[in-house]
C-alpha cells in the first residue's frame, strides 16, 4: 500500500508531502461552485507540478472531480461538463496518475430508473476515455453535489454494466446511512473486492446524519449566495454533532477496516483527507502527522 494526502494542485503540495514522509498526492479538481476552479486556470500549474515530482520523488496517485453535474434534465451529456472532465483526466494523465475518481449527480427531473440508465451510459464514456490514457476509474461514495451512486443499492445496478469501474471508498461516508456506528464493515465485507482506491478520514457523529439535508441546502445557497448568512446557524449547529477529526482518534474501527482490505488483497493507494473545520492550522498539521503514524502502523 501507499500512503498519501489530498491537496491543492500546486507544486508546494508535493513538497509538503515529501516533508511528511508520504508517497503520493491526490488532486481533486471540482466545479467552481464546489470549491474548485475552471481547468483552464489549473492547467498552467502542470509544468511546476511535473518539476516538483522530479525533485521530490512524490507521485500523483489520482485526480478526481466531485459534484459532476454531467447530465442535463433529459439525461443527455452536458458538453461543457464533459469537456471539463476530459481536461481533468488529461491533466492527471500528463502527471502519470493511475486513477480518475468520478461522480455523477442525480437529475431530479428524471425517474430513478432513467437516472441509473443515463449514468451507466456516461460512466462507460468516462471509463473509456480514461482507459485510453492508462487510467482506472472509481466512483466515489461521497454524496457531495448530488452524487448518488455511493451505496450497495446503486453498485448492484451500475458496476457490472460499466466494465473497469471500481469504487473509491471512504468509510467516513458510510455514517450518512449507517448512523453513528456507520455501515463500513458490512459494505466492506460485501464490496471490498471492488475497492480500487481509499480515502483516510476520521469521523465522529452523534445520532442520525444531517449531511443529506446540509448538502441540499448548500446547493441552494450556491445558486443564491445572497441568502447564505440567514443559514449560518444551521451549519454551526450541525458541526456540534459531527466532525472529521484525524483518523485514529475518531469513531471508525480502522483496524477492522484494514482487515477487510487485507482480506481482499488491497494493495493500492490510501489518501489522507484533512476535512475538518476544527482541525486547522497548527492543530490540523499535528492531526495529519498523528494519522500518518497511526495508519503506517496498520500497513503491513
Amino acid at each position: 500500500m501507499k500512503l498519501g494526502i489530498i491537496g491543492a494542485p500546486e507544486a508546494k503540495t508535493l513538497v509538503h508531502a515529501k516533508e511528511l514522509g508520504l508517497d503520493f498526492v491526490e488532486f481533486d479538481l471540482n466545479p467552481s461552485e464546489f470549491w474548485g476552479k475552471p481547468m483552464d486556470e489549473i492547467t498552467p500549474n502542470l509544468g511546476g507540478i511535473q518539476q516538483a515530482m522530479q525533485e521530490t520523488g512524490i507521485e500523483v496517485g489520482a485526480v478526481g472531480r466531485w459534484a459532476s453535474h454531467i447530465l442535463d434534465e433529459n439525461g443527455e451529456v452536458l458538453e461543457a461538463e464533459w469537456s471539463e472532465v476530459r481536461k481533468v483526466i488529461d491533466f492527471g494523465a500528463a502527471l502519470g496518475a493511475k486513477h480518475y475518481l468520478c461522480s455523477v449527480a442525480y437529475v431530479p427531473q428524471l425517474s430513478y430508473y432513467k437516472n441509473i440508465t443515463a449514468a451507466i451510459k456516461v460512466l462507460n464514456q468516462i471509463v473509456a476515455y480514461a482507459k485510453e490514457r492508462n487510467m482506472q476509474c472509481a466512483i466515489v461514495n461521497c454524496m457531495m453535489g448530488g452524487n448518488y451512486i455511493r451505496t450497495p443499492e446503486q453498485w448492484k445496478l451500475v458496476l457490472d454494466e460499466v466494465p473497469g469501474l471500481g469504487i473509491k471508498y471512504d468509510p467516513s461516508h458510510s455514517f450518512v446511512h449507517g448512523g453513528d456506528k456507520g455501515a463500513y464493515i458490512e459494505e466492506g465485507l460485501a464490496w471490498g473486492d471492488r475497492f480500487q482506491y481509499c480515502h483516510i478520514k476520521g469521523v465522529i457523529q452523534n445520532g442520525a446524519s444531517s449531511e443529506p439535508e446540509h448538502w441540499k441546502l448548500r446547493e441552494i445557497l450556491a445558486r443564491h449566495p445572497e441568502i447564505a448568512d440567514e443559514f449560518k446557524d444551521v451549519f454551526q449547529e450541525g458541526s456540534r454533532w459531527y466532525d472529521n477529526p484525524p483518523a485514529g482518534i475518531d469513531s471508525i474501527n480502522w483496524r477492522a477496516f484494514f482487515s477487510i482490505l487485507y482480506k481482499y488483497g488491497y494493495d493500492g493507494y490510501l489518501a489522507i483527507e484533512p476535512h475538518s473545520m476544527t482541525w486547522r492550522g497548527e492543530k490540523g498539521e499535528k492531526g495529519v502527522k498523528y494519522t500518518i503514524q497511526y495508519i503506517r502502523d496498520l500497513m503491513l
